[in-house]
């Protein structure tokens, strides 16, 4: 019976001293985009990084949880080539205009750096482990950019029957630059993060263990950024002809209204994937050295 009672002691306690804390400080490099709902213009992705530190549990029975802090970098957009549309306004003169015009290529980007706190929960194997939790994320600070390029603009006076082409004094306006760019709040997010690694050994020793990592990421932000029209004058988001067609914004209603007043893009969700690679490290638990005393003290007196 004393052989029994021993025999199960330690079987608890190696479940115990197996379970391993693991604190972590990695980079992530990949791929940025929207999930957006766009009309007209479609998402143009770019990149991403970042730095992360984190502590993990792994238990003794593959379940576990993880909290992380991370700092990110993305940078992506939308786009269209060839832009091309009309529109019909009254003028300063209350009378009627058609507005033709022309854009190479229309692009609006944004870069966002923001901090991100995820919470997930932890399944491991054998040198596997999976991540998968909510996540929220804090943009401190959010940099747009703005590009018309060859952008020519013509209006035709019906009641004159007369066009007149690159009608630059009714376009002098900032808006009407073929570059533009600031800044713009946005609010905190909330999202999903994921993560697929594989630890690699490299140190074993009595008071502590050490990976390189290596795996995969994505995360996605479930709440939209919403764009405020009163931050900024915009070519591509603003969408604004309830008084009509003001002559100092001549493109920016133009380009954001699509004839029935629509935002070229509604609503912009964030995602980022792409790959990361880690240094973790397990410290010395004195659990661990207590088992091994108590596994040879059993086996002498077996």
């Amino acid at each position: 019976m004393k052989r029994f009672e021993l025999t199960v002691f330690f079987l608890l306690l190696s479940l115990v001293t197996h379970a391993e804390h693991l604190f972590e400080v990695g980079v992530r490099a990949g791929m940025a985009g929207y999930h957006a709902q766009c009309y007209y213009v479609s998402p143009v992705q770019g990149l991403h990084g970042g730095m992360q530190i984190s502590y993990a549990y792994h238990s003794s029975r593959i379940v576990g949880f993880r909290i992380a802090a991370t700092l990110d970098r993305s940078h992506a957009g939308f786009g269209k080539d060839e832009y091309i549309d009309t529109y019909s306004a009254i003028d300063a003169e209350n009378e009627p205009i058609q507005v033709d015009y022309y854009i190479g290529h229309l692009q609006e980007t944004y870069t966002t750096w923001s901090v991100g706190i995820p919470v997930q929960l932890a399944l491991s194997g054998k040198n596997v482990s999976f991540y998968l939790g909510p996540k929220i994320v804090f943009p401190f600070y959010n940099h747009w950019t703005e590009k018309a390029d060859n952008a020519s603009l013509s209006v035709y006076f019906p009641l004159q029957d007369n066009r007149v082409y690159n009608s630059f004094p009714l376009a002098a306006s900032p808006s009407f630059q073929e570059r533009q760019e600031g800044l713009q709040r946005v609010s905190i997010l909330y999202g999903l993060a994921t993560e697929l690694c594989y630890d690699i050994p490299v140190h074993t020793g009595l008071h502590s263990k050490s990976y390189l990592s290596v795996g995969v990421y994505f995360d996605y932000s479930f709440s939209a950024i919403h764009e405020d029209p009163s931050d900024r004058i915009s070519l591509l988001m603003l969408s604004d002809t309830r008084d009509g067609f003001p002559l100092h914004r001549i493109m920016t209603p133009v380009v954001a209204a699509q004839r029935q007043a629509r935002r070229l893009v509604s609503s912009r969700k964030p995602y980022d994937l792409g790959l990361k690679i880690a240094y973790r490290i397990a410290p010395y638990d004195p659990r661990r050295q207590n088992a091994n005393s108590c596994r040879c003290y059993g086996i002498e007196h077996f």
